[in-house]
């Protein structure tokens, strides 16, 4: 009674000598220890190698081995969703999906104007934006979370757990059941039940029927309460808070990369292994990445799904489009706090405060250049290596550069999306509207007259005109 009273309180007179993690009964305290810190697993099964931190995930093993004793019990009542399919055992499951449907927030936020359905989701909101508590620490790095699931998730994931689900028709393995579930009936079933009234589009979830129908309502549920962002995926949301708190848990083992997502980071590893398993159909073309490949197959089929609301440009590639945009509604959100810069991109602010600060943490090993930027000290490198890493699809163009890359596959797909804002000019690489834009500046000015050049060479054969003049007037 005395620990079930400190549920209520709040209380957790236990506390891990290792970590900040406190608990309110010793049993919990252990398996945090155990979990986390010694890794110590002390209940073993007696037919095969496996071991467990906890009794209870000791008992859920040995199913695989014996035959569990059937017991008659009576037939639990139940609880059947009058809106839909669902169905559950559990009454206050019943009362917290009936919320879904009503939308009814009824736990309100003291602090700010957040509601949500489920007590626990205040909780985890309160922890995340206003207290900024993070007391669920990880034993073997610096990540810490607001979440306990959060850590077990990132113990499992980055420090290596089992993943005690998989597929006995394929070669994956989840470490939830609900995850193993929904491959099943994703990759090997041809049942797909959940159908849009809208399109052919059909899903093995109603989750993700639900996601999809976002995409004819242009519904955005996910809002970013530091910013103007909005996403139809909590996932995406959770990315984008990343911005705003800089965490970056998933660390790469080779190199000083880290990232917001797990997704990144396996891309991001494939870059130490070479490997390249996704592979086109129609010709040699392979990549590490399967948006990579994606993008590669417009050159095929000439689908650009992309398309401004604005003007007529088109694009294989959302983030294109998403640049693009930029150029209609003016919008520079990312301002220096030093000077009146501001851009539409937060890539180049970041760029920009080096102009400011004057560091220059990225040095050479070979002559000693250094630079404000990781990767123009990677594009350096080239020089020395004579690595041209980028290659262009169509032709034989290489680079050292993606830039330059995709400047040049402009070239091949007709685009132009560099505008000049002064007379509509447009040019396929950015350096072609650099040199255009010369033509309304000029400038390129002679010190002796009132003379002035777009191009430095029209300066040089202007300024021939004052020395002959003055060679004339001497030989006279």
């Amino acid at each position: 009674m005395t620990q079930h009273i400190m549920t209520h309180t709040g209380e957790r007179p236990f506390r891990c000598q290792q970590c900040d993690y406190s608990a309110a009964q010793t049993a919990t305290l252990k398996q945090h220890i155990r979990a986390v810190h010694t890794g110590e697993r002390p209940y073993h099964c007696g037919y095969c190698d496996y071991s467990a931190t906890q009794k209870g995930a000791l008992k859920r093993h040995m199913l695989k081995h014996t035959q569990p004793k059937i017991k008659v019990k009576k037939e639990p009542k139940k609880h059947s969703c009058l809106h839909c399919e669902y169905v559950t055992i559990n009454k206050p499951d019943m009362t917290n999906h009936i919320r879904t449907h009503t939308g009814e927030k009824p736990f309100m936020c003291e602090q700010c104007d957040y509601s949500a359905a489920r007590k626990h989701e205040l909780k985890q909101h309160v922890l995340s934006v206003h207290t900024g508590e993070r007391p669920y620490n990880c034993g073997h790095c610096d990540f810490s979370t607001s979440r306990k699931s959060g850590l077990f998730v990132h113990i499992r994931t980055i420090h290596g757990g089992e993943r005690a689900y998989q597929c006995q028709f394929c070669e994956f393995s989840a470490q939830q059941s609900g995850h193993l579930k929904e491959h099943v009936m994703a990759k090997h079933s041809n049942n797909r039940p959940h159908k849009c009234t809208l399109c052919d589009f059909s899903s093995v979830t109603k989750k993700s029927l639900k996601l999809h129908m976002t995409t004819h309502t242009g519904e955005k549920p996910y809002s970013c309460e530091l910013c103007s962002y909005a996403s139809r995926q909590k996932g995406q949301l959770k990315l984008h808070m990343a911005k705003h708190t800089g965490e970056k848990p998933y660390k790469c083992k080779v190199c000083d990369y880290a990232s917001a997502s797990k997704s990144w980071l396996k891309s991001h590893m494939v870059t130490h292994t070479s490997e390249k398993p996704h592979k086109c159909e129609l010709c040699d073309y392979s990549t590490a990445q399967m948006y990579r490949l994606k993008l590669h197959m417009a050159n095929h089929t000439g689908e650009k799904p992309f398309r401004c609301e604005h003007c007529d440009f088109s694009t294989a590639e959302k983030q294109n489009l998403k640049r693009h945009m930029a150029k209609h509604t003016g919008d520079k959100p990312h301002k220096c706090e030093h000077c009146d810069y501001s851009t539409a991109h937060r890539s180049l602010l970041n760029r920009h405060m080096a102009t400011h600060t004057g560091e220059k943490p990225y040095k050479c090993d070979v002559c000693g250049f250094a630079t404000a930027h990781k990767r123009c000290l990677k594009d350096h490198m080239t020089k020395h290596t004579g690595e041209k890493p980028f290659q262009c699809e169509k032709c034989d163009f290489f680079t050292t550069q993606k830039a330059h890359l995709a400047d040049h596959m402009f070239r091949h797909a007709g685009e132009k999306p560099y505008m000049c804002e002064v007379c509509g000019f447009k040019a396929a690489v950015k350096g072609g509207l650099n040199q255009h834009m010369a033509t309304h500046t000029k400038p390129h000015k002679c010190d002796q007259c009132d003379y002035s050049a777009a191009l430095k060479f029209h300066l040089d054969r202007h300024m021939k005109k004052h020395t002959m003049g003055k060679n004339d007037s001497l030989t006279a």
